[in-house]
């Protein structure tokens, strides 16, 4: 089992998925660390604001007041972790984030062609991503994504890809949502290029009564079949301004093949002051089942530059 979830992850050739003759690697880079999202099924393309959510939509960076600094551990099952690290910052009209994420897979048994075993290696995955965003006009903000992709098998292999997001809001109640990620380059190990998951995602947030959020992503992968994604979110204020406790459910479609129940999410989450934490937990249906646990810390003056509404 812990080798399956790492070719998976790793999508390493024949454990991706086919389209038009082609297989796509890096399938590490659709694992999802913002913990929000994962606990609404992965959708929140107008939702996303704040340092966690940049691998939703860069467009994320713009929901920043002032400063925040997000992690996140998971617990993907079979002896795999992973650990994302961000920042986002205002700065005026502009908004800056930086991200570092890291997979491990433990540390697996090398054999030769005659079974001989030859000694341990150690598979991992590490991106490093650069944000920039900014709001044009009252309504609508944009963002770009630059991050470098490492994997690591026996040897490595390394390249540049590219994210882009943007956000509207229609008015109060619904906002609109779109993004592009893992644009360009590709992963070469020996003689092999594998291109990224590249996918397309755009999608709403609807905000019926106070405290819901309900939001419908569709998810357009190039190398595999598209999925769609239904999430919602009640946040139930407490005493002080900023304080609530969260409840999030949703499901997808992204997995049909993965086991009975893959597609449900669901997460809870509080946020006292400055500190807010998130829990989110997916099925794993016939592989393993997936915890994602984030901290967020908000500090520094908020910007001069007005932000969008709070989300």
């Amino acid at each position: 089992m812990r080798i399956l979830a790492l070719a998976v992850l790793l999508g390493l050739p024949g454990a991706a998925r086919a389209a038009g003759g082609r297989l796509s690697g890096a399938e590490f880079l659709n694992f999802q660390p913002d913990a929000r999202a994962l606990g609404m099924a992965e959708s929140g393309q107008g939702l996303a604001a704040g340092a966690g959510a940049l691998t939703t939509n860069p467009a994320a960076v713009a929901g920043v007041r002032a400063h925040e600094a997000y992690f996140t551990h998971s617990v993907l099952g079979n002896g795999i972790g992973a650990d994302h690290l961000s920042y986002a910052g205002a700065f005026g009209v502009h908004r800056l984030g930086l991200a570092y994420r890291h997979l491990g897979y433990g540390t697996l048994e090398g054999r030769d062609d005659a079974g001989s075993v030859t000694g341990g290696f150690a598979p991992s995955d590490t991106v490093y991503a650069l944000t920039y965003g900014t709001t044009a006009g009252e309504k609508a903000r944009v963002a770009a994504t630059v991050k470098r992709v490492e994997s690591k098998i026996v040897s490595a292999a390394r390249t540049t890809a590219f994210d882009i997001g943007g956000q509207y809001d229609l008015d109060d109640d619904w906002s609109l949502g779109a993004s592009g990620h893992n644009l360009g380059g590709g992963l070469r190990f020996d003689s092999e290029t594998s291109p990224l998951p590249a996918r397309a995602a755009v999608g709403g947030v609807w905000k019926p009564a106070a405290g819901w959020n309900v939001a419908a992503d569709v998810v357009a992968p190039l190398y595999s079949p598209f999925y769609a994604a239904v999430g919602c979110e009640y946040r139930a204020r407490l005493t002080g301004e900023e304080n609530f406790v969260a409840f999030r459910a949703g499901l997808n479609t992204k997995t049909p093949d993965a086991g009975r129940f893959a597609g449900l999410k669901a997460g809870v989450g509080a946020r006292f002051g400055p500190v807010e934490a998130d829990y989110a937990f997916g099925p794993g249906g016939d592989i393993a089942d997936s915890h994602l646990f984030a901290i967020t810390y908000r500090f520094g003056t908020p910007s001069g530059e007005k932000g969008p509404r709070e989300r």
